[in-house]
């Protein structure tokens, strides 16, 4: 990788983690991107799931260090053969993610990803960037074959963790889409 780039690329992800920490420890938003798409999301996926093997968690304090899922991760201990979809900031607009840790949480994003696409937005498998934390970083250190799914831009980065991200003018008809593609 040539050396402007992987600079260009790690200046990226430190404005990307910035803007995403705005707000850290103030509790200061009212989270209807982060967090309140991603239960929406969520509990489309337990209406439409038939699977009466899977559970559903919601984890708190994300924007507090992930202190939700760590603590989740630590009572549980070994997740390993476990898979874990975090689904977290389901905007409105924007391409889907689907961000893994490890070659564990990429196949079965990989997967994911596919099942995704039939959604009619546009779908991105990768690894998690340089600087962003997500709940299913804790969960995937603890063996989980775990992936974040999120769809954003650049100005929901600018909106999440901060007064500006309220209900008023956002839809959730993407993330109920996106929970029920999931199950």
């Amino acid at each position: 990788l040539p050396l402007g780039l992987a600079t260009a690329g790690v200046a990226l992800a430190l404005l990307a983690g910035a803007l995403a920490g705005r707000g850290r420890l103030r509790g200061t938003s009212r989270g209807a991107r982060d967090n309140g798409s991603g239960v929406v999301a969520a509990l489309a996926f337990a209406e439409a799931s038939s699977d009466r093997e899977t559970g559903l968690l919601i984890t708190g304090g994300e924007e507090f260090g992930l202190v939700g899922a760590r603590i989740f991760a630590g009572v549980q201990g070994s997740l390993s053969g476990v898979e874990v979809v975090n689904i977290d900031t389901i905007d409105d607009q924007g391409r889907l993610f689907v961000v893994s840790h490890d070659s564990r949480g990429a196949t079965a994003g990989a997967a994911l990803a596919i099942r995704l696409g039939t959604l009619g937005f546009p779908v991105r498998a990768r690894r998690l960037p340089l600087g962003i934390l997500v709940d299913s970083l804790p969960l995937a250190r603890s063996g989980a074959a775990a992936v974040t799914v999120g769809r954003l831009t650049w100005r929901t980065l600018g909106l999440i963790h901060t007064p500006g991200d309220v209900p008023e003018g956002f839809s959730l008809d993407a993330a109920e889409r996106v929970g029920r593609a999931i199950a």
